[in-house]
């Protein structure tokens, strides 16, 4: 049975794209299977170089054990891709939307010609995120890191420590197959549980609808070190450097939530009652009671929010970092 088959015999619900949105019966799962994500393997001598040129972040702390968020971006210096970046055997993985990867894939590809890398799809790689206390033995003996942004590797897997409760395993099949194994079915979520842990923790990736929308800067990139600004030159760096050192963001990435039922595509346009654009959607998602969602907005908006034609009962929620004055 293939680990598609797998997921489908303990009842994945799909949505049209395919992707794992949701297990039947999970309220609280312990362990969210991204089957929305895919694995992006980067290796060879000439790895860090080559990243270094190409994201955002400082790959040397991706190296030295640590994970970071990181964008790929146009020249006009907008997120085209975004990734989370963790260190692997010999070189590093990236994470990233599923439904995009063959386009990240190939924007990589593209400036890797003349450098000393392969840049591959890993196709039978698996990304699970765990509620801590994970079950016994359920990790094959990969170390738990203990400090928020570390990670440990093991046999075929890296674990990383994402908050005080929540770990990331990237792992192979086999692995997650093992780890399933230590799960009930009610125990587990898919998508929508994975999506809403990432709006709760302030942490926001462009999917499809969000391209060429939004500097790194108004996703808190800057917050989460996601952007270096000493490493030197990569890709659409002149135009983050210079609203960083120059500039000031009159909108960052908010956490709101609203009325339940009220969704819509990543990069949908938020209005006001005067129909003038006061920011876009990041993504949302909806429990039946409430909507959460992460949302590119102007910080000096406090009035009436309409999405696609419907007005938002809205009010904001916490992240779990302060935003600048």
């Amino acid at each position: 049975m293939s680990w598609q088959q797998l997921l489908d015999s303990l009842g994945a619900q799909r949505n049209g794209q395919g992707e794992v949105q949701r297990f039947p019966g999970s309220l609280s799962p312990g362990l969210i299977i991204g089957d929305h994500l895919a694995v992006i393997s980067v290796r060879g001598p000439e790895t860090e170089k080559f990243l270094q040129g190409q994201l955002t972040c400082d790959l040397r702390d991706v190296l030295t054990g640590q994970w970071r968020l990181a964008m790929h971006l146009d020249l006009k210096g907008r997120g085209q891709h975004s990734y989370l970046a963790l260190p692997a055997d010999d070189g590093i993985d990236l994470l990233t939307c599923r439904t995009r990867a063959d386009d990240a894939l190939a924007a990589l590809k593209k400036y890797a010609l003349f450098s000393k890398v392969a840049v591959t799809l890993a196709e039978q790689r698996v990304a699970l995120l765990l509620r801590e206390p994970a079950a016994d033995d359920a990790l094959s003996g990969v170390p738990v890191p203990t400090d928020i942004g570390q990670t440990r590797q093991g046999p075929h897997s890296t674990l990383a420590r994402l908050d005080l409760n929540t770990l990331l395993l990237l792992t192979s099949e086999d692995g997650a197959r093992h780890l399933l194994n230590h799960y009930s079915v009610a125990e587990l979520g898919g998508m929508d549980d994975w999506l809403l842990h990432e709006i709760r923790s302030g942490i926001g990736h462009i999917r499809p609808g969000g391209e060429a929308l939004w500097l790194p800067q108004a996703l808190n990139y800057d917050l989460l070190h996601g952007v270096n600004f000493k490493k030197g030159c990569y890709l659409g760096q002149e135009v983050v450097a210079r609203m960083h050192f120059k500039g000031k963001m009159k909108q960052r990435m908010q956490h709101l939530s609203w009325q339940a039922g009220v969704v819509a595509d990543a990069g949908t346009v938020l209005r006001d009652d005067k129909d003038s654009a006061v920011g876009e959607l990041v993504y949302a998602v909806s429990d039946g009671q409430r909507t959460e969602a992460l949302v590119v907005l102007r910080l000096d908006h406090d009035g009436a929010l309409i999405l696609n034609g419907q007005t938002l009962d809205w009010r904001k929620a916490d992240l779990p970092y302060p935003l600048p004055a």
